[in-house]
């Protein structure tokens, strides 16, 4: 698109604005008003799918710019793309900046800021002065995990750990020290935990953290998977760490970093090298070996 044709879109927004409760803004949707403040030179519309580099400044009406929350971060447009908050995308492109304002109740907070709680009260008027600096495609993300995964895969599987954990909406327990997390189930009656010479019975189901794909399942063998608590190379690390922490009859999910599951040789063509995974492990029954002292 032309500068000059850009430049004409602009003034006839400007122009299009109604004289409405805030001067400048153009009622876009029932009580949400957009203005837009730059144009960025593309024409092509935003997908879904494409993950989106926003900078973001919320207030109060008439508050200072950002008091309520600023941040400059990626998102996956349909994530953000929800409720009364939706019309105002529809009328954005990559490298645009705009200015919106609506009730507090029409923004996916959740979702904006995770790792705080916001709750303004929602009749509160919000204005969000936002800009979209980049937009990559689902190929071109993964053109670019690739890349960053190749230059430094240690760093890139911390990324996807983390990324993982933010978004979920689970309560996650870490392991020590360690990269390992876990959540387990109810647990039974019997609270003894498994110890070395153990034989125990398990079943399990890995997947992908990218996706949730299948790649490992003792069902697939038939049957559950048995073998003596202690013994090397039986199950995979992380296997083994979430048999210690279940009791009989317990299931749990856990979070396995590389180094507790594949390592830096993956599991081709099913796990890349330094991928972490998603464990659901059952401990389905326990024969206790001999005690010290019995």
């Amino acid at each position: 698109m032309k500068t000059p044709v850009l430049a004409a879109t602009l003034l006839l927004l400007l122009v299009a604005c109604d004289r409405g409760p805030h001067p400048g803004f153009k009622e876009v949707a029932p009580g949400v008003y957009f203005r837009l403040l730059g144009l960025g030179g593309q024409d092509s519309a935003l997908a879904a799918d494409d993950s989106v580099l926003l900078r973001l400044r919320a207030s109060a009406v008439g508050a200072a710019p950002g008091s309520l929350f600023s941040t400059e971060r990626w998102y996956v447009l349909r994530d953000v793309r929800q409720g009364a908050w939706s019309e105002v995308w529809r009328r954005l492109h990559e490298g645009d900046s705009a200015s919106t304002i609506l009730r507090a109740e029409g923004l996916p907070w959740r979702v904006l800021m995770p790792e705080r709680s916001i709750a303004p009260a929602d009749t509160l008027q919000v204005q969000v002065e936002l800009a979209v600096l980049q937009a990559l495609s689902p190929d071109q993300q993964r053109r670019r995990a690739e890349e960053r995964r190749a230059a430094d895969p240690q760093g890139a599987e911390r990324r996807e750990l983390h990324s993982f954990l933010a978004a979920s909406r689970e309560q996650w327990t870490r392991w020590g020290t360690s990269d390992l997390h876990y959540r387990l189930g109810p647990r039974t009656d019997d609270t003894l935990p498994v110890q070395a010479g153990d034989r125990v019975t398990i079943r399990y189901a890995g997947t992908r953290l990218e996706g949730g794909e299948p790649f490992d399942d003792s069902d697939r063998q038939g049957q559950p998977f048995s073998f003596r608590f202690g013994d090397p190379d039986q199950v995979l690390k992380g296997v083994e760490v979430a048999v210690s922490l279940l009791r009989p009859g317990q299931q749990g999910h856990f979070l396995l970093p590389s180094v507790f599951a594949f390592g830096g040789r993956g599991a081709p063509p099913l796990v890349r090298p330094h991928e972490p995974v998603l464990y659901t492990v059952q401990l389905l029954a326990v024969e206790r070996g001999a005690r010290p002292g019995t």
